[in-house]
């Protein structure tokens, strides 16, 4: 009896089952809330994710000369990128605290930042890299800012989110303060200055860095190809400097850039030495000092591996979902396993791995018992390790006995080839 349905003559099948090819979602979209007064409503109705690029010029110029999704566009452009941006436009306040009310809006409603939940939805495009630039530096009440807890909110439903936060920006001790307000989330970028940029007279004026800062995230993501890399010790372009200056040495575990990194905060610094003045210059320094987010677990702290391990996380489910309704069998869990196991190697594989090796991908048997196959279900357990950031360079030096040795023998040399008389050394 055949296996099929009765027939004579030819039929030829088509059996789709094959190695998936894994490919990584692009993770540079910015999104937030923003205060846009002048944008055209029409374009940018309140409330509503609306996805555009920055070299689109008629949405740009709809947005208006002022508000805070006006620094967005500008900070990117200055940054020398194409950006993609799901904005949602809020109403513009002068009082703090209604303002901040509109910027976080109604986890229900689905506003302010919380729409973005449903920017996938409405635009077909999910933000990664969250913002709300003005608004994630204020501890109101002495508490945790409302806006960076909504972001960081988003991150856990938006999987490959990341928040880029700013802190207060006058000192070391305020913004360390700011940052421990989020020590057990994996998924804030907090950043313990201001920039100054060229203000609409033509003179530097001070504004959040979290546009900046996640524009040239977003911008490094491009140039690298991909989301694995630590946007850490590469200059910004499109700023003139820190609100203030952070001392930074190199080889020094006590200058403030290091005190404010190891406590979850990062900075702009000056690496270049040769400057005149700082009363003539001003705080100089557009170098990002940022590797870690505001996490105090040691092993999650640097950002790249975070963002690996989100890319990762993504990209398996969306992947694999094309195997969902086949028949469960040894073919079937073969091509899935080889299919995960050869995207691996190719983050393994790349010019910079962005893990490392000894990579697994295992189906144990004590999850795949009986009663789950017989529903239907099956699981793999995947084993891989991000791979870390240099962060922490220790060069040991001693001296060494044996260069007299090499150096008298030098001598002696020396002497005899130049017909020096006298005892030689050693002789």
């Amino acid at each position: 009896m055949p296996a099929t349905t009765p027939h004579v003559g030819v039929r030829a099948y088509f059996d789709p089952l094959e190695t998936a090819s894994f490919l990584i979602a692009d993770m540079s979209t910015i999104g937030g809330a923003f205060t846009a007064p002048l944008a055209d409503p029409l374009l940018f109705p309140l409330n509503v994710p609306v996805h555009f690029t920055t070299d689109d010029l008629a949405m740009t110029t709809a947005i208006g000369a002022t508000g805070t999704l006006k620094w967005l566009t500008d900070a990117c452009i200055g940054e020398g990128i194409i950006a993609s941006i799901v904005a949602t436009r809020v109403t513009d306040d002068p009082d703090i605290e209604d303002a901040m009310v509109n910027i976080c809006g109604s986890a229900s409603n689905r506003t302010g930042l919380w729409s973005l939940l449903e920017a996938e939805a409405e635009t077909g495009i999910a933000p990664d890299i969250l913002i709300a630039p003005g608004y994630t530096s204020q501890r109101l009440g002495n508490a945790a800012n409302p806006a960076a807890t909504v972001i960081d909110a988003l991150c856990e439903r938006i999987i490959t989110g990341v928040g880029v936060v700013d802190t207060p920006s006058t000192s070391k001790v305020a913004a360390v303060e700011h940052a421990a307000d989020f020590a057990e989330t994996l998924n804030l970028i907090a950043i313990a200055q201001g920039v100054r940029v060229m203000g609409p007279s033509g003179t530097p004026i001070v504004r959040p860095a979290s546009s900046h800062v996640a524009a040239h995230i977003a911008g490094y993501d491009k140039r690298r190809g991909a989301p694995y890399y630590n946007p850490g010790n590469q200059a910004l372009k499109g700023i003139l400097g820190p609100s203030r200056a952070v001392s930074f040495r190199i080889d020094d575990p006590d200058c403030e850039a290091n005190y404010l990194l190891q406590r979850g905060c990062n900075s702009f610094v000056q690496m270049v030495k040769n400057r005149t003045s700082r009363s003539v210059n001003a705080p100089q320094g557009k170098n990002f000092w940022g590797f870690f987010n505001t996490s105090s677990n040691p092993r999650w702290r640097a950002i790249n591996m975070v963002r690996t391990r989100k890319a990762v996380r993504e990209v398996i489910p969306r992947t694999l979902a094309q195997y969902i309704g086949r028949n469960l069998g040894p073919h079937l869990i073969t091509t899935i396993g080889r299919g995960i196991e050869g995207f691996l190697g190719e983050l393994h594989g790349l010019p910079e791995p962005a893990i490392l090796s000894g990579w697994r991908v295992l189906w144990p048997r004590d999850l795949n018992a009986n009663g789950t196959l017989a529903v239907g279900g099956s699981a793999f357990r995947v084993k891989f390790q991000e791979a870390p950031p240099l962060v922490d360079l220790q060069i040991f030096t001693e001296p060494n006995e044996a260069s007299f040795d090499i150096t008298a023998a030098e001598i002696a040399a020396a002497m005899t080839a130049f017909n020096v008389q006298g005892q030689l050394y050693g002789a």
